[in-house]
């Protein structure tokens, strides 16, 4: 049934290993985890543009040959319609990589996924948005977990750090203050 010439041990790991970045790459697009994105906005330098779903799409083109090459092992002996199932996962490769191109070169594309790394980048500046990165950093991991599920409470953390980053944030406690 299986051919011990094919390396499936190296296929299936692989396949395995694709398969959780899918799902991560899937999380990012579909605003479900947040923090690839907000990690991204603390680098330093000229803002580089970032593309969650053509990453996205980048792993989907990727499982799928690798699942395309795995059934085409798996039903090559095989007649009927099963015959053709590889053929489909290598189209939506094809298919996956192509609106992977589109998607970097259009600038509406590239922060149409998540919806809220859209409104970010409209309503934002580059500031903001950096000290959007590093207060993510400061707040703790079940908070985290909490706004990556709960889209208003994430659009009231943004709000309330838009306005310490406009206003400025002074501790009371600072002796040093006065002086600064």
């Amino acid at each position: 049934m299986l051919d011990p010439r094919y390396p499936w041990l190296a296929i299936v790991f692989l396949t395995a290993i694709a398969t959780a970045a899918l799902l991560r790459r899937g999380s990012v697009v579909f605003g479900l985890f947040r923090d690839p994105l907000l990690a991204h906005f603390r680098l330093y330098g000229p803002e580089t543009p970032y593309s969650p779903l053509a990453r996205f799409l980048d792993m989907l083109g990727v499982w799928s040959l690798l699942v395309a090459s795995m059934l085409d092992a798996l039903t090559s002996d095989q007649r009927g319609s099963w015959r053709y199932v590889s053929v489909v996962f290598f189209a939506v490769m094809l298919m996956a990589f192509a609106g992977s191109v589109i998607t970097r070169n259009s600038d509406t594309l590239r922060h149409a996924l998540p919806l809220w790394y859209g409104e970010l980048m409209e309503q934002t500046t580059r500031q903001e948005r950096r000290h959007l990165a590093y207060a993510w950093l400061r707040i703790p991991r079940k908070m985290r977990w909490r706004l990556n599920a709960d889209q208003a409470s994430f659009r009231v953390f943004v709000e309330l750090v838009r306005l310490t980053s406009y206003y400025g944030v002074r501790d009371p406690d600072d002796p040093w203050a006065i002086w600064q």
